[in-house]
Formats: C-alpha cells, structure tokens, sequence
C-alpha cells in the first residue's frame, strides 16, 4: 500500500515535470519433531538506516497511527514445496512452484497491515536446489508468495540461517531479499551494516526494527568474514542498539529468536531477556522459535515503561506433524504516537492452524507420509471436520477443541480476538 502510493505519487510529479521541463542448535527433540518436518509490488514502508541511507519520502500522512501485523516461523519443509510444485501445475502458475494459494485465507489482514513482519526461517538462495530438514533451503518462489502476501519486513535472525552452505547461503539469501522491495533484519552485510539500524517511517512514526537469534545450530561463518555478520543475542549489544534505535525512531521493535522448541513454557532466560529489553525501553519483542505458541505479556521496565512480550508465535507455514505444532498465532497491534511518546494499543493475538493432508501412498525422503494441500486457517474459522482431516491425525490422535485448549491454556483471554469461543 505505502510503495504504491508513493509510486503513484512519483508518477504524478515525473508528469508534472515533464510538462513543466516542455514550457528500494535445534532443540534437543529434533530428531523427533524437526525431522519430521520434513511477485507484484506490495504495501511496503520506506526505510533508513541510521548514518547512512538514503530513502524515499513517506507517503503522505500525519496521523500518528501505524497498524501492525506479526507471524511467526515460515518453514519451507520438503513437502512444502513438492505441494508448491503440485499446486503450480493445478493452477498453470508460470513457474515451478505455487506457495501463494497457501496464504490465501489471511492475504488479506496481511496487506492491509501499514507493516507486516515475518520470519524467514533458513536460507533462501536461488542459485542452490530446493532442500528440506535439516539443511534448508527455499525456492525463489516461496520468497515471492511472503512478498506478494504483503509482507515487507523479512526477518532472517535463526538458527537456520546458516544451514545451507553457510555463509555462501546466507550471502545468496540477502542478495535474493535485496531484489524486492522488502526490510530484512537480523541478516547483515559486516558489522558495519549491523550496527545501522533500520528504521521505517510510516504515517509520520518511526519504527526501529532489531533482530537478534540465540545461535545458528553449531555452524558459524569462516574466521576473518568480513562482509555477513549474525546478531546472536548479547546483553551488550541488546542495551547498545536499544539506546541507539530509541534515539532514532519513535517506537523500538526487538524480534528474537530464542526459548526451547516444542514447549509452551517460557524459559528462565527468556524473561531474563524480556525484561532487560523492557528496561532499555524498547516498545515490543516479537517472539518466536519454540514452534510452538507462548504467552503474550505485558513487561514492566524501569520507570514503569511497558513493554509487549510475545514470546513465540508458533509457527505459521510447515509441515510438523504434532498437533502442538500446527496451532500458531499471528499479533497485530496499533503503534500510536502522542505527545508524550508511543503507546501500543490493540493488542489482539489471533490464533491460526498450518492445515495439510497426509498422501499415506507416498513417503518423503525421510520415510514419512507426504504432506499435501497446504493451507493457512485462522483458528477461529476452523472447523471439526478439517480438523478430523488433518495429515497430523496420522501421527497424533486430536480434536478442535484439543487445538483451541492449547490457545486457552496459554493465551490470556484479553488478547485473544472478539470471535474466539
């Protein structure tokens, strides 16, 4: 929405011109649960960097209110993109692979967000094949779905940035980024690049975006890489960059990629880190990585300054098979700029369910039943019958309401949206 405005506008003045010039480490159950995981122009903001990028202007607006959209871990297992590839041909789509059918059912909340974020979960690099667990790597087209879903702010900060063929991988996954209009975080060109920050302004507030991952599965990139740089977590930088952002934009957003997977419960060092972020006075942590959702809280800073914790999103586009795994959630909320500052306001957590069917026919290459038909529900709109048909009954026996227990047992009912039951 805000590039097409501003393309709009850019068209306006070019005429004008014209006329007048004539007169942008998995968990410790991997084995059991990460294994059997097995391109038109969007909405996006205008973006700095701090010290030394240029941008475009703004689209025109003062009303001091940004609306924004989060989703958590988007995983391109292997049956993901052999469905992406069935439904290309279903739908005569003119490349290999279709993953833009499977975001379907929340294009619309996703693009009409001021800014959507998501995170990119492993290697996204063209120039190397499709790859599943554990080394990850996802088709161009899979990109393409994220941007055309209307995302715009791309975070690459996790512990699988690194899995296919480290840092040539990565490098590839930014430079593919680079070519859309889209914010990555968490993914830098050195530490200089690291160390400007990225600021978007939208409807005159300026959002400060860090990324930061616990670690990146053992790899590490080659001693005396200059040019990629990975913001693994440290209190230092966290404090450092904090500051820095706060004096730059008007609301600090911090996306970190940490806890313990398949679990609901939020670890020691996960509130140790909340509440060091709050202290420095960021606005909101944008949790994920447990793959599995967490709860969403409020976190009291120095000062009384609060903060928006949500400590997992779950997951949103993959393959697991257990049925704690396909329930995740997405958060929006409103930033809203007065005169004494920022405030978060609206803050609503709607749970959603990776929908797929189980091909008991065919086995994957890790000798598990393929996956097909992949699609993205909002919980809310779930029913009982989709969900007696979805593939993971083959692994794991559940109900709806087992599905929605999980979000009641974790979610305060003050988050959740107005046509929960």
């Amino acid at each position: 929405m805000i590039k097409r405005i501003i393309a709009l506008i850019s068209a306006l003045i070019m005429i004008v011109s014209v006329l007048a010039s004539c007169g942008g480490g998995e968990g410790d159950w991997s084995d059991i649960f990460e294994s059997i995981e097995n391109p038109p122009e969007t909405k996006t903001p205008d973006t700095t960097e701090s010290e030394s990028v240029d941008t475009e202007p703004p689209a025109p607006s003062n009303d001091g209110v940004v609306k924004f959209f989060a989703a958590g871990d988007n995983i391109i297992h292997e049956c993901v993109y052999l469905d992406a590839m069935t439904q290309a041909t279903a739908t005569n789509a003119p490349s290999e692979y279709y993953f833009t059918g499977m975001y379907r059912n929340l294009k619309e909340k996703i693009s009409s967000a001021d800014v959507a974020f998501i995170n990119a979960e492993g290697p996204l690099d063209p120039d190397y094949e499709p790859n599943g667990y554990p080394t990850f790597n996802a088709p161009r087209e899979a990109g393409d779905a994220l941007v055309d879903a209307g995302f715009d702010v791309i975070n690459l900060a996790n512990n699988h940035m690194l899995d296919y063929h480290g840092a040539t991988g990565l490098k590839g996954t930014i430079n593919y980024w680079k070519t859309k209009d889209v914010v990555t975080v968490g993914g830098y060109e050195g530490e200089a690049d690291y160390n400007k920050i990225r600021v978007i302004e939208v409807n005159g507030v300026k959002i400060a975006i860090l990324s930061y991952t616990y670690g990146t599965n053992g790899n590490y990139l080659p001693a005396g890489t200059a040019d990629l740089w990975i913001p693994y977590i440290n209190d230092a930088d966290i404090t450092r960059q904090i500051a820095e952002a706060k004096g730059l934009a008007d609301c600090v957003i911090v996306s970190m990629h940490w806890g313990n997977e398949n679990t609901f419960d939020v670890t020691t060092e996960q509130t140790r880190l909340a509440k060091l972020v709050a202290d420095c006075g960021a606005d909101v942590i944008i949790g994920h990585h447990s793959h599995t959702i967490q709860p969403v809280k409020w976190v009291e800073g120095q000062g009384g300054h609060r903060t928006l914790v949500t400590y997992s999103l779950g997951n949103f586009l993959h393959t697991q098979l257990y049925s704690y795994n396909i329930v995740g959630g997405t958060v929006t909320f409103d930033i809203v700029k007065g005169e004494g500052g920022v405030s978060i306001d609206n803050v609503v957590f709607d749970p959603t369910v990776c929908h797929y069917t189980a091909n008991t026919a065919v086995l994957d290459s890790l000798d598990y039943y393929k996956r097909e038909n992949i699609l993205i529900y909002r919980l809310a709109e779930y029913t009982d019958a989709l969900a007696a048909e979805h593939g993971s009954q083959k692994w794991n026996s559940f109900s709806l309401d087992t599905l929605k227990g999980y979000v009641n047992s974790t979610i305060d009912k003050e988050f959740l949206p107005s046509d929960w039951k």
